[in-house]
């Protein structure tokens, strides 16, 4: 096989890995929006920022826990209304407070938080996050924002913790806000208490020190959230590879014996590229699927047709030998096992992702545009 033609094998195995990487992570992503879970996560990473594992927080309780929290700070524990139901029946949220300031209340969503009748409950091991429930609960976290910037968030807890809202913001009214919190909210506190250490007497740096603390722990969070991603990008790719019959094995054999194929596939690659950010969902995935069809209708074995061994005359084939799943010729077992080897190398290009198969195939196709190096002119007598 020519260098070129290796090249265009190369491209074509490329091409199909990350075409086939970035069609699972768009369906990936509309599943993620219709479950809501960027707002999920976000809520249940404040949840463990803020508040201890005995804590409910219910966002429809969220201007409640604000507001008693606001009368601790300003008087003390014992300003929360005896028998009212945030002294009663149970323990303000720190994360409901913060959710219920002015400037997070309706923050990156349509509504206030409040009219979401969800909890966020802790979570039954050490190793699981807070989960949350909450009547039609699909429906409300999709409508949950999705990304709370961190100076919004310094913003908010510097109004919780201030004894009085009017004037000039000072350490020492921070201070003895802080101070008079109760000890059931221990994780707020304490971690305040830390960060007011280090400020000293500089408002400024204690707002750097916040929106550092929360910074940190929003990429932990979305360590989580791309942990979560991967394990369904996966499974999603698994199911559209065995659906659309994307086979490494069976589509490198024909790159390699079929130099038309292998051009063709070569071309269509040329002009495919990566889904941007900006770009809509459905109109990637639609961009995706006109990719495969397009390398589909150059010759690639991609999707279910009935193999080249079926369409001779007088072959007898069942449905499974027409499939390539299994073969007339009797190897069954062995090409059942290719099969499955396919499948498997292909649902395992998936994990680089996208972006890194079609940095690979740019790379490829500017080496393939480039050519071999000419030869040096002959020496002169």
């Amino acid at each position: 096989m020519t260098s070129s033609g290796i090249i265009d094998l190369a491209i074509g195995i490329v091409f199909v890995f990350g075409t086939t990487a970035a069609l699972a992570s768009v369906v990936t992503e509309m599943i993620a929006r219709l479950l809501g879970l960027r707002g999920t996560y976000l809520l249940t990473g404040l949840r463990e920022l803020l508040d201890n594992d005995q804590v409910i927080t219910d966002l429809s309780e969220a201007q409640t826990d604000y507001q008693t929290l606001r009368d601790i700070v300003r008087s003390g524990p014992t300003a929360a209304p005896a028998g009212s139901p945030s002294a009663s029946s149970r323990m303000p949220s720190a994360t409901g407070a913060l959710l219920g300031t002015p400037t997070l209340s309706n923050q990156g969503m349509t509504g206030r938080i409040s009219s979401r009748k969800l909890k966020i409950v802790p979570a039954t091991a050490p190793d699981r996050l807070p989960r949350i429930t909450g009547p039609r609960r699909w429906r409300q976290r999709r409508s949950l924002p999705s990304y709370i910037p961190a100076r919004s968030f310094s913003e908010a807890v510097i109004d919780l913790v201030l004894p009085d809202a009017a004037g000039l913001t000072t350490m020492a009214d921070i201070q003895l806000g802080v101070a008079r919190m109760t000890d059931a909210l221990g994780t707020l506190k304490s971690s305040l208490l830390a960060m007011i250490s280090n400020a000293g007497d500089d408002v400024g740096q204690f707002r750097t020190e916040i929106e550092h603390w929360y910074d940190d722990h929003m990429d932990r969070v979305s360590g989580w959230y791309k942990r979560h991603v991967a394990k369904i990008t996966l499974v999603v790719g698994a199911i559209l590879i065995v659906l659309l019959n994307i086979n490494t094995i069976t589509i490198g054999r024909t790159l390699y014996t079929e130099s038309t194929v292998s051009a063709a596939v070569s071309t269509v690659a040329a002009k495919g590229t990566d889904c941007s950010a900006s770009q809509d969902r459905q109109a990637c995935l639609d961009s995706l699927q006109a990719q495969l069809a397009a390398v589909a209708t150059a010759g690639l074995p991609v999707g279910w047709g009935t193999v080249r061994d079926c369409r001779a005359p007088r072959a007898r084939c069942d449905w499974l030998d027409q499939r390539g799943i299994f073969s007339e010729r009797g190897s069954s077992v062995w090409q059942f096992l290719l099969v499955l080897i396919g499948f498997l190398i292909t649902v395992i290009a998936i994990v680089p992702g996208a972006r890194f198969w079609f940095d690979l195939l740019g790379r490829l196709g500017s080496l393939r545009a480039t050519g071999p190096k000419p030869a040096p002119p002959a020496s002169q007598p």
